[in-house]
């Protein structure tokens, strides 16, 4: 009902155009014959009913019935391509303008609407009738012996038929060589006579075939398996496509007939019926994507292409890694190169599974404006993030082996970057998965990205009172004579430690050890620095300099009266 109501409403919307375009179109224009007939042809275009007589008895009937179904299975197995040809030319006339080409659209329009609804209506049907018509098979009965007759009487009379027409058109060629036209013209028309006698007795041939066959179905005899390649061959001389309808409904009943039993005919035919049932299970139609029709078997080969990729991408990713230390490739580098061609080769393989079960590619831009409105309502953060993704890997101020910094209490090494999240694992072993889009939009510190030679302030205090001068020689011998890691040369840098006086604190003198360090000392920063106090505390103690106590001096003025009361209880 739905269907119907759809349908219908189509053929209003179609009919409401087809009156604006005729108001439209110029009387006086060489045109307007061809428009006018366009029209015509469109009021006139409306569903064919389905026409099977099913209620049979006779072997006369039964036979007509049955290669009346198959015409019916021959033209549902052609529609789909018809469709895809008509919405082909209506995309074509789309990006035209003229009236003519409009309502030649309509046309193709409401014509592949009628096809559609065909389409379904026979998808629906066929099957019943199939079910229906063999379980009328019980009540015919069939004489086989007059149709064996009958064969040998047929195949005598097509090897004249077909005599005669090789004698036509050897006359044929011999008038065209003269150039008679009147001869040529009247050897055609006997030429067509004969090809029409030829195919009528092989549409009879193939019913005495078919009477041999039913009776051997009816009676479930095995030798069905063998007549029925007798059935396939008078059909295949009758048209390619009508030998693929009868195909499928002899296999359907000898399936029905033999069922299980198949199995145990151990036998190239029952082989083969096997393998079409399940070609025919492989083949039926799931969902369709705008104009094709995806089955089992596209599927199965859309997912099989995407899987090999998905392999070859592993294995790139892999091969890039090995060869890494063969060609001195930094870690960064092998990882950018890794993930670019991972995603590129997954991205291929998409597009070519596509290509593979027959999907247009420009149909993507269907999908494209769906994700588009996606995007608007909340995919807007899944987006930025695989852009942001891409931004980090060609940018490269963040790449594997980096170690950054993003809040007080987030630090770690960049392990991986891929185009959604990057994963950071922080000196406690734990991996932090963070979006992308973070490192884009928010402040990040990058303790290592030219280089991983990083400068340590360590902040100490002393008693006020105490010799400053001796405080940094203190504290630098002890430096130079202790185990603590830190760098004595560089090439192109300052690396002295220092030792700053900052400034006068409330409670003590402040200054500041400024020392340099690199490699996992740098990625370490509070046990390096918990290094360096320990270092400077024991120092400042061997040298007899105080470390204060944290304290504040109370001014009591003298000018200022008070008093003390002490409550007794």
């Amino acid at each position: 009902m739905r269907v119907l109501l759809i349908f219908v409403l189509a053929l209003f919307l179609h009919a409401s155009n087809l009156e604006d375009l005729i108001k439209n179109v110029p009387k006086n224009t060489s045109e307007y014959a061809l428009d006018m007939a366009i029209i015509e042809k469109i009021k006139t275009l409306k569903p064919e009913p389905l026409q099977i007589d099913l209620n049979v008895t006779s072997e006369k009937r039964y036979v007509n019935t049955f290669v009346n179904l198959a015409g019916i299975i021959q033209k549902y197995n052609s529609l789909p391509s018809k469709i895809d040809e008509i919405n082909k030319k209506i995309e074509l006339l789309s990006e035209q303008n003229n009236t003519t080409a409009k309502l030649q659209k309509i046309y193709y329009q409401k014509l592949s609407e009628i096809y559609t609804k065909e389409l379904d209506a026979l998808k629906k049907e066929i099957p019943s009738y199939k079910e229906v018509l063999y379980n009328r098979l019980k009540q015919v009965e069939f004489n086989t012996f007059k149709a064996q007759k009958n064969i040998q009487d047929l195949k005598n009379r097509l090897e004249e038929k077909k005599t005669e027409l090789e004698k036509l058109k050897i006359d044929l060629q011999r008038w065209e060589l003269l150039n008679n036209k009147d001869e040529i013209k009247k050897v055609k028309s006997l030429i067509g006579s004969k090809e029409e006698e030829i195919k009528k007795i092989k549409d009879e041939l193939l019913k005495e075939y078919l009477i041999l066959w039913l009776n051997d179905i009816k009676n479930k005899d095995k030798k069905a398996l063998e007549v029925d390649n007798q059935v396939l061959n008078a059909a295949k001389e009758i048209d390619l496509g009508f030998y693929k309808a009868i195909s499928e409904l002899v296999n359907d009943f000898e399936s029905r007939a033999f069922g299980s039993k198949l199995i145990v005919y151990n036998s190239k035919k029952e082989l083969q019926l096997t393998l079409n049932k399940i070609w025919e299970i492989l083949n039926y139609p799931l969902f369709t994507v705008g104009n094709r029709t995806i089955t089992p078997v596209n599927f199965f080969i859309f997912v099989i292409i995407l899987v090999m990729g998905w392999f070859i991408g592993k294995y790139y990713k892999k091969f890039i890694y090995s060869i890494r230390h063969r060609y001195e490739i930094s870690h960064a580098t092998a990882t950018l190169l890794a993930n670019m061609g991972y995603y590129t080769i997954i991205t291929l393989s998409f597009l070519i599974a596509l290509k593979v079960i027959g999907l247009d590619l420009s149909s993507l831009a269907i999908i494209a404006g769906a994700l588009s409105v996606g995007i608007g309502f909340g995919l807007q953060n899944v987006v930025s993030n695989f852009v942001s993704g891409i931004i980090l890997m060609f940018e490269r101020s963040i790449k594997v082996g980096d170690y950054i910094q993003i809040d007080q209490d987030t630090r770690g090494e960049v392990v991986d970057i891929s185009m959604r999240s990057t994963i950071i694992r922080t000196n406690d072993n734990i991996n932090l998965i963070i979006p992308n889009q973070s490192f884009i939009q928010n402040n990040v510190i990058n303790w290592t990205l030219g280089d991983d030679i990083v400068r340590f302030r360590v902040p100490f205090g002393v008693a006020y009172g105490s010799d400053i001068d001796k405080v940094e020689r203190v504290i630098l011998d002890a430096l130079k004579n202790s185990n603590v890691h830190y760098i004595k040369k560089h090439p192109t840098l300052d690396v002295t430690p220092k030792v700053t006086f900052i400034e006068m604190g409330d409670s003590s003198l402040n200054f500041e050890l400024m020392v340099w360090v690199k490699g996992k000392y740098a990625r370490m920063p509070r046990r390096t620095r918990s290094e360096f106090l320990k270092m400077i505390y024991k120092a400042l103690n061997k040298a007899g300099i105080e470390i204060p106590f944290p304290q504040q001096d109370l001014h009591i003025k003298d000018s200022v009266p008070f008093e003390i009361k002490i409550k007794k209880d």
